[in-house]
C-alpha cells in the first residue's frame, strides 16, 4: 500500500523510487480491469450493451475514448473468463 505524503520525506531515493514503481504497477492493474469491464459492459450483456455515454460517464473517459478503450485481447481475457463468446459471436 502506498504511504501517505508526508511520508514520502523520509524515504530514501531507491525506497521512493520503487515505490513510484509499486503505484505504476497498481494503475496498470486498474487500467486493465477497467479495460476489461467495458469490454464486458459492450460486449457481453444482453439484450443490449451499456451505453457509451454511461460507461463514459462512469470512467472519465470521452465517449470516443470508451469506444477505443478495450482490445480483442480484453475481449479475449472476458472471454475466458466468463467461459463464453461475445453476443456478437454466440
Amino acid at each position: 500500500m502506498s504511504k501517505p505524503l508526508a511520508a514520502l520525506d523520509d524515504l530514501t531515493a531507491d525506497d521512493f523510487l520503487r515505490q513510484l514503481a509499486v503505484l505504476r504497477e497498481q494503475r496498470e492493474q486498474i487500467d486493465q480491469r477497467i479495460r476489461a469491464c467495458l469490454a464486458y459492459a459492450r460486449e457481453f450483456t444482453s439484450p443490449r450493451p451499456y451505453t457509451l455515454a454511461s460507461l463514459a460517464e462512469a470512467t472519465g473517459l470521452s465517449i470516443s475514448g470508451v469506444r477505443t478503450a478495450y482490445t480483442p485481447d480484453d475481449c479475449e481475457t472476458v472471454a475466458r473468463a466468463l467461459g463464453r463468446a461475445p453476443k456478437g459471436q454466440v
